[in-house]
């Protein structure tokens, strides 16, 4: 059964939640005090306001997009509605307390009831909308364990005895060969159907099956073996975690959930993973990238101009790219070569003959570049993020460097970390991917600010622009 990813879901709520705390103040004021008209509005009322249902929007997705919402349980979420309504109580009596804008108790009381209706309808009602899909064979992780000694077999009893959580395991790898004849009661005949093999077949089936997250379930004496497992995973980019227990192969910054009474160490974290935090990003690149269209229009068009009178062909470059989760997308870039056959696989080199004389000047002032504010608006790319590389590229570094493909949990990003230290075009790969992983994993607005600062004035960024 095909999966269906519940983020774009996620994305519309978070729309509607700011739309649902906008009316829900109207519709208790109207309820107050019998009137709404443009008129009966003070200036300071707007503003004060219009600051507190910023925050608490903002408080809202932090209260339920914090972690991922499938794993939440209904409980949890009813849990987060209630905090996030004492919240605003807070909020809104602290304004009257300190005589910043006389709020109606009446008023307040609607508001409270009115969101509080709104938000457990709506929050619940997904829960149970996604549960239900679950159940039926959509909106699933496939999950594969490794061991199925008592930890692996406990993580699996908790999974199947919940049916809320949208997790499917695929099976399980062991290299305990008496498994399968095994009369332990705990190895029941659907636990020996799920025994795929000895744990040396991970590569095939990460290859042939698709698997979603990989739970390593071994003891810490299989040191060797966990490594070996974990640098496999991220040669296919599959996102493998950790029941706790290890300590000497986490990355400085691990990722840490817990589903039901069991937690999970993710090898690496991924702020990015967080639904308010993409939004957040998304947001970031569609008022920078709209802002930096409106400010470069006449440079497009002098750039358009100036390429049209110097060689024949078409303004704009389009190459196939791999993007957010190893996608194809057609990135866009004013043309700065002559026509050729190789362009798709042939990186540009210091003295290539293939540029232009404007051409040179365009990628050593990154001009080039510009188009892909569009790519920007269109989701298939951010503002900063790893620099996508073309397909021959991407399958020739894939093969080369086994952590290559951890670029592709984020979007691609029009500039980026290793970029602006001077790791970009031809240059060290390797170097260039610990740069990207770097970023991946502390990712925040105000590190996107600082790439966006060195991308204009740092003096590192144009080495290797050519």
């Amino acid at each position: 059964m095909p999966k269906q990813n519940s983020h774009i879901i996620l994305v519309i709520v978070v729309f509607f939640d700011l739309l649902f705390l906008i009316g829900a103040y109207l519709i208790s004021r109207y309820i107050t005090f019998y009137d709404i008209s443009f008129s009966s509005w003070k200036l300071k009322e707007f503003l004060v306001s219009s600051i507190i249902i910023g925050i608490l929007f903002i408080a809202l997705e932090k209260f339920e997009f914090s972690h991922t919402y499938r794993f939440k349980p209904l409980v949890g979420i009813i849990k987060n509605i209630i905090f996030f309504e004492l919240f605003l109580l807070s909020i809104f009596y602290l304004t009257i307390i300190f005589k910043i804008y006389p709020y109606h108790n009446k008023f307040v009381f609607y508001y409270a009831v009115i969101t509080f209706s709104i938000f457990f309808t709506e929050r619940v009602g997904i829960k149970l909308v996604l549960i239900f899909l679950s159940k039926i064979g959509f909106n699933y992780k496939s999950f594969l364990i490794i061991g199925a000694g008592e930890i692996g077999l406990d993580f699996y009893r908790m999974i199947v005895s919940s049916n809320e959580l949208g997790v499917k395991i695929v099976g399980f790898l062991d290299d305990d060969k008496e498994i399968i004849n095994s009369t332990n009661q705990n190895y029941t005949d659907k636990i020996k159907l799920l025994i795929l093999g000895p744990i040396i077949k991970i590569e095939n089936i990460l290859k042939t099956m698709a698997i979603d997250n990989v739970i390593i379930a071994l003891p810490m004496n299989a040191e060797e073996k966990i490594i070996n497992i974990l640098n496999i995973c991220e040669k296919y980019g599959i996102k493998a975690e950790l029941i706790p227990r290890y300590f000497k192969i986490i990355s400085a910054i691990p990722s840490v959930r817990q589903i039901k009474r069991l937690t999970l160490i993710g090898i690496r974290n991924v702020p990015l993973e967080n639904m308010f935090n993409r939004f957040i990003k998304r947001l970031f690149d569609i008022i920078f990238a709209s802002f930096g269209l409106f400010l470069c229009l006449p440079v497009f068009l002098i750039i358009v101009i100036v390429i049209k009178s110097q060689s024949t062909g078409p303004v704009f470059f389009l190459q196939k790219r791999t993007g957010y989760n190893q996608k194809e997308f057609n990135i866009i870039k004013f043309r700065t070569m002559t026509i050729s056959l190789d362009a798709d696989t042939k990186q540009a080199t210091k003295d290539d003959p293939r540029k232009t004389s404007f051409g040179v000047f365009l990628r050593k002032t990154n001009l080039d570049e510009l188009p892909q504010l569009i790519n920007i608006l269109l989701g298939q790319m951010s503002l900063i993020g790893p620099r996508p590389h073309m397909l021959a590229h991407t399958k020739e570094f894939y093969e080369k460097y086994d952590k290559y493909l951890i670029r592709h949990w984020v979007k691609p990003g029009l500039t980026g970390w290793a970029q602006v230290n001077g790791w970009r075009g031809d240059s060290d790969i390797g170097i260039r991917i610990k740069y990207d992983i770097e970023y991946i994993e502390n990712w925040s607005v105000f590190f996107d600010l600082k790439i966006l600062f060195l991308t204009i004035f740092g003096k590192k960024v144009k080495r290797h622009a050519y």
